[in-house]
């Protein structure tokens, strides 16, 4: 049983058991300490934030503001104002003055969440304030300088959207001073069972997993990553029978059943489905 790190990222728990995560981590630690700004990179759901937070904490900034933005869930003509600012009666409805993200975030962090979502002109404006120029509020006369550490997330290959013309590569260049990818939660399985007591201690009512659903769980190959695995787990708590959860408590789509040689049927995605295929050769030759 691999030993399980409890990292507390800003009040938010990553739990660690895979070598190649505890290693993340470990690197985690040696960037936090650098004024580099930071690109982290993987598949949806698989813990880009909780990895921006602990670089936070971890650095010499971590007293100072954290501030963090989806790219995606700003409406287009809305990006220019939230994350610069802006002054009272730049537009319709600017009643009054306000600071913007970058500005909040002064002398700590700012988290740019998708950021392969910023449309070209944003992405200009933001190379610009990234190389340390300083800048006009929305309406503003006055320019304002900012000292802020830089952590973006995608789960786009942005070389492929700067091939297209879609992404600045001078500000992938920017951006990924030093870069992070996030494995898939398929190729560290060694953190499925820790990260779903994780999840089912958070529950009101205790429930343990039980060692068939377990399997079940370690089988699957988690597209969705670790967000789907909260998902999964919660709702298998909310509806199990008892105190345990069984196999049959958990909503899985089912990709293959192959009967093993003792005949009875289990479940295997494409790739275990092959992988048991070559153990059943080797056995019987």
């Amino acid at each position: 049983m691999p030993e399980v790190l409890h990292q507390d990222c800003l009040g938010v728990t990553a739990v660690v058991a895979s070598p190649v995560m505890r290693e993340l981590y470990r690197k985690a630690e040696r960037i936090a300490s650098s004024r580099a700004s930071v690109l982290v990179t993987g598949e949806s759901g698989t813990g880009k934030e909780l990895v921006a937070r602990a670089l936070h904490q971890l650095s010499p900034r971590c007293l100072r503001p954290w501030v963090d933005i989806s790219c995606a869930s700003l409406p287009e003509h809305l990006v220019e104002s939230e994350l610069f600012g802006y002054e009272k009666g730049a537009f319709s409805g600017a009643l009054n003055s306000k600071p913007g993200l970058f500005e909040m975030a002064h002398t700590g962090t700012i988290f740019l969440d998708e950021i392969g979502e910023l449309e070209a002109r944003m992405q200009t404006k933001l190379l610009r304030v990234l190389d340390g120029n300083p800048y006009y509020r929305l309406g503003g006369t006055k320019k304002i300088t900012v000292d802020v550490r830089v952590i973006a997330a995608t789960n786009r290959d942005l070389r492929e959207e700067c091939a297209t013309g879609r992404f600045r590569l001078d500000l992938l260049h920017r951006l990924s001073q030093i870069e992070v990818k996030l494995p898939p939660l398929r190729q560290r399985r060694e953190d499925i069972g820790p990260l779903a007591e994780h999840f089912l201690a958070q529950q009101a009512q205790p429930v343990i997993l039980g060692p068939g659903a377990l399997r079940k769980l370690e089988q699957h190959d988690w597209p969705g990553n670790v967000r789907e695995l909260r998902n999964v787990v919660t709702r298998a708590a909310v509806m199990a029978h008892g105190e345990q959860i069984f196999p049959e408590d958990l909503d899985l789509p089912v990709s293959f059943a192959a009967p093993a040689a003792n005949g009875r049927s289990h479940v295997f995605s494409l790739d275990q489905l092959e992988r048991q295929t070559i153990f059943d050769a080797l056995e019987q030759t």
